[in-house]
């Protein structure tokens, strides 16, 4: 420190000598400072972190003041100092884990944090910033400028790419002397991206997307890059030193031919997946002591950590031998409920904890262990309670009402549930229409963090469908940078981007929570009754826009996004009211043609041709213009039994998902007249 305590010292004489930065009046502490004067400086030692934190500052400056600030060694007479990485002279302070800081002072700006590089990232080259946003690199000097862009100097990132940047230029900064620090309260911020090469992989397989809808590998490459960079700016990231998630989907290939009784009783009365296809998601016995010291001897012979994956894998086929069954607890009149019905939970906290106290009795005294609140095991258990040492990520569901979800939550306290993290799905939910569903979801995410020790955050999956549903993954991303704050503060703060039509965007956003609070969350019964034999609830929705939405809808909202166009804006601020209004026009011809080609749809076939072919040409005239991913939406839309009609237009739709698409319309026909009362039209649950 002393090498940087001298060169902070000359800065500072350099300052005294003559510079730009004028302090205001004592009533009023600000200072003016000339941008063009502006130089930046660094540590002699610095690290990728400094040099990305010194790139978007840069990036940033630029943006706002049209000036290049350069890197200089030392600041000379008449030059503004910003030291990046740089403590103020004199303070001697340590830091917490990814903290960053910013002071503004007369004589100079210092944002620093407290940084950590990824080593295996590190090893692997890569930029300066490929290296600051690996996973499990901390970094705090990088927030530092993320929180005087935003605190001092008024910046906003309501979505991936520079359109989502907001901004007031300035040819003065005008700055408060003042201070700041974040310290995040979360170990991990985390929301899936949309943009990963996996799941461009299933869709461009599976989805049938129309070529003139696809990405060029450099579109893809740009908007993959986008996305990465937004999580950054919103402070996403982690310090966790151990993973999870699905543990077993390699362990057919490895155990099944000489351990079947590792895995789970089938229907067929025989071990193993329901089919060679399912293997990645087989089932285990859970009730079998040598599947405990198995995972436990095969976490430490691979050289595993501290914490122990014990997560079971995806979907169905629960173990159905007596020693499995005999851990569940069944309530009066669940007696003859088939195993898939069935509450498991019980038994999957017994084998957590039996794996637990394995790992603690003959390897290490301080292991813990990763265990899923997910799919029939989501509910807190009956009898069993978590061993302390357990870390438990919760999968609740996001049709679950405010008052259950606090009974949801309260029960897992009761079952000792007291390091939390959440992994719910609820961002899948997304159809591509406005759902308004993002108070609901907020509403959640603040009962876990009430009632839980929350550590952390894991959000599956954002699917990219910005004009749509921005503000909701806007609002859950700055939940997870400050979870003291409310949704009312973060909702005005995404709605006062738009300046002076602030009001109207609200006034839309608000209008399409309706859809969430008053027509799907009343029928949720209505919804699984009138959509049998199709399990998710994004599903169900998106063959149900004839009953979820109205034209007047779309009417109404237009209405309102024309008022806000109608208001004195900037360019910015108008171009992002103009994006809604389009985005606004999406969405009608969508409806359109889901309501015309979902499953139990009475439209003529001529209907349904013209409305997707309006959809097409809207899509195709207007893939550049909103930033939605076009990939996966289509992909979405020909898994939700082809409810937009592509597949039939172009004639692409496959054996499989056609002969799965007429089974059903069958089962759909069974139980629908055709004169179903609209959701918007309240309705009596007792009488359906």
């Amino acid at each position: 420190m002393n090498s940087l305590n001298k060169l902070l010292c000359c800065l500072l004489a350099a300052i005294s000598l003559g510079t730009t930065a004028l302090r205001a009046k004592s009533e009023d502490p600000t200072i003016k400072i000339n941008p063009s004067s502006c130089v930046i400086v660094v540590p002699a030692k610095k690290t990728a972190v400094i040099d990305y934190a010194v790139e978007e500052l840069q990036f940033h400056l630029k943006l706002i003041t049209g000036c290049d600030v350069p890197v200089v060694k030392r600041p000379q007479a008449g030059q503004f100092p910003i030291g990046v990485g740089l403590l103020p002279p004199n303070v001697k302070t340590s830091l917490e884990v990814e903290e960053g800081r910013w002071v503004v002072t007369p004589k100079g700006i210092f944002l620093y944090g407290r940084d950590a590089v990824n080593k295996k990232a590190l090893r692997g080259g890569g930029t300066a910033r490929d290296i600051a946003m690996a996973s499990k690199t901390q970094a705090g000097t990088l927030y530092a400028v993320y929180e005087f862009l935003e605190n001092a100097l008024g910046v906003h990132w309501i979505e991936p790419g520079l359109a989502g940047i907001t901004y007031t230029p300035q040819k003065v900064l005008v700055l408060p002397v003042s201070e700041g620090q974040w310290v995040p309260q979360l170990v991990q911020r985390h929301m899936r991206t949309a943009y990963k090469e996996d799941l461009r992989d299933r869709a461009l397989k599976e989805g049938e997307v129309p070529k003139d809808m696809q990405f060029s590998a450099k579109e893809f490459e740009a908007r993959q890059l986008d996305e990465r960079v937004w999580q950054k700016r919103m402070r996403m990231g982690s310090s966790l030193d151990f993973t999870y998630g699905h543990a077993f989907r390699k362990w057919w290939a490895k155990y099944g031919a000489t351990h079947p009784e590792y895995f789970a009783l089938g229907k067929n009365g025989k071990r193993g997946p329901a089919s060679e296809k399912l293997a990645d998601r087989v089932k285990m016995c859970v009730s079998n002591p040598a599947l405990v010291k198995q995972v436990v001897k095969d976490h430490y012979a691979a050289g595993g950590g501290l914490v122990i994956n014990a997560c079971e894998n995806d979907s169905r086929n629960f173990c159905r031998c007596p020693d499995c069954q005999a851990l569940d607890v069944l309530l009066p009149g669940e007696e003859n409920l088939d195993v898939e019905d069935r509450m498991l939970t019980d038994r999957y906290v017994h084998f957590t904890n039996a794996v637990l106290r394995e790992a603690r009795a003959h390897y290490d005294p301080k292991a813990r262990v990763v265990f899923y609140a997910y799919s029939r095991y989501n509910q807190p258990p009956r009898r069993e309670r978590l061993d302390d040492g357990v870390i438990t990520f919760l999968l609740p569901n996001l049709s679950e009402t405010l008052p259950e979800m606090e009974a949801y939550v309260r029960g897992w306290k009761n079952a000792n549930a007291t390091d939390v993290y959440m992994r719910t799905n609820a961002l899948c939910q997304d159809t591509g229409l406005p759902l308004g569903f993002e108070q609901h979801m907020f509403g959640h995410y603040q009962l876990v963090n009430h009632y839980l020790n929350m550590k952390g955050t894991d959000y599956d999956t954002c699917w990219g469908f910005w004009p749509i549903s921005g503000m909701t993954n806007y609002i859950m991303a700055r939940g997870f940078y400050r979870p003291e704050r409310s949704f009312a503060d973060w909702e005005n703060e995404y709605c006062g981007t738009y300046g002076n039509a602030r009001d109207d965007v609200k006034a839309y956003q608000q209008y399409w929570q309706q859809i969430w609070n008053d027509r799907v969350m009343p029928n949720l019964d209505r919804i699984t009754d009138l959509t049998p034999g199709m399990k998710l609830l994004r599903n169900k929705m998106a063959n149900l826009a004839g009953l979820m939405y109205r034209e007047e809808d779309f009417d109404q909202t237009d209405a309102l996004l024309q008022k806000a166009l109608s208001r004195d804006l900037t360019a910015s601020e108008r171009a992002r009211v103009q994006t809604l209004v389009l985005a606004n026009e999406h969405s009608r011809v969508t409806y359109r043609a889901t309501k015309a080609n979902g499953v139990g749809s009475t439209a003529s076939a001529e209907e349904k041709k013209q409305t997707t072919q309006a959809l097409y040409d809207f899509r195709r005239q207007h893939r550049l213009d909103l930033n939605m991913h076009w990939e996966l939406l289509f992909y979405l839309e020909n898994a939700y039994a082809d409810n937009a009609g592509f597949e039939r237009l172009l004639g692409t739709e496959p054996a499989r998902m056609r002969a799965e698409r007429l089974r059903e319309e069958e089962s759909v026909r069974e139980v629908r007249t055709g004169n179903e009362q609209p959701f918007w039209i309240a309705v009596n649950q007792s009488t359906k």
